[in-house]
């Protein structure tokens, strides 16, 4: 499809590497098989985009969020302030844990306890969470 492994999707784009985690982790989520698509294809964009349809009605018919993109690390630490040191223990950053709305949230990272919005939480291999704070004030 392109030399560049992405696909371009409603004005973003996203890895077909990611696409496919993605896809694998909502199937699980909706108790699916997956079936082995190769990537870079129509086919794979079609299997993918499948995938999210099925995720976005179970959402809409049931309520239920897929938790795939969470950070394993956070979960549960939500409206806690926490810092983030690296391997070594030196902190990195501080912010407070947001999870965004819809029915595939990511956990996000607020500068301050009254921001309503920010950015999804990337954590490198190795790093450790600590907490700071439990609570929003």
């Amino acid at each position: 499809m392109n030399n560049q492994h992405l696909y371009y999707l409603n004005g973003s784009c996203i890895g077909h590497e990611n696409a496919e985690r993605r896809r694998h982790a909502v199937l699980a989520w909706l108790g699916l098989p997956c079936a082995a698509v190769p990537l870079d294809t129509d086919e794979h964009l079609q299997a993918y985009q499948k995938a999210m349809r099925l995720g976005e009605a179970h959402h809409q018919h049931t309520g239920q969020r897929c938790p795939a993109l969470l950070t394993p690390e956070l979960i549960g630490l939500e409206n806690a302030r926490v810092a983030i040191l690296d391997p070594e223990g030196r902190e990195t950053r501080r912010f407070w844990v947001g999870k965004s709305t819809g029915w595939m949230p990511v956990h996000l990272s607020l500068p301050r306890f009254n921001t309503h919005g920010g950015f999804p939480v990337d954590l490198d291999p190795g790093d450790q969470v600590r907490i700071v704070r439990r609570q929003r004030i």
